[in-house]
């Protein structure tokens, strides 16, 4: 084999938990990497460079980022990967660790609808209380 060619480089490829139970996929010369919710997987690519697709999935596909990344000979590189916690947002990757985008919109797309939904349900109970002491 000429130099380059073989498989001598190592790619360790990390991917942060978000809310939901995501499944991160992430290719890399020709190479599929699945990881379920969150984890950390190696693998071993050609040296140089390397074009990175990282996307998430719940329900369809979303969250895909690219990223062209120089792997050296005798070093690991590290890939992070942050899904994001809803539908609509982008991921993140890098080569330092990354935040999912998101995470407001989410917490408050399940706090609002509860709270609204606590309000309702106790609105008739507050009201009948009050009539009792003021009456």
């Amino acid at each position: 084999m000429s130099e380059g060619r073989a498989y001598d480089c190592l790619v360790r490829v990390h991917v942060s938990a978000s809310i939901g139970p995501r499944d991160a996929t992430v290719h890399i010369d020709g190479h599929t990497v699945d990881i379920r919710h969150s984890g950390t997987r190696e693998l071993r690519v050609r040296c140089g460079p390397q074009f990175v697709i990282a996307y998430s999935t719940w329900l369809r596909q979303h969250g895909e980022v690219e990223l062209l990344v120089d792997v050296e000979p005798d070093k690991v590189t590290d890939i992070y990967y942050a899904p994001p916690h809803h539908g609509l947002a982008k991921g993140s990757i890098g080569l330092v660790p990354q935040r999912g985008k998101g995470l407001l919109v989410a917490v408050g797309s399940i706090v609002f609808p509860a709270g609204l939904a606590l309000y309702f349900a106790a609105a008739p109970l507050l009201a009948d209380l009050v009539d009792r002491f003021a009456g």
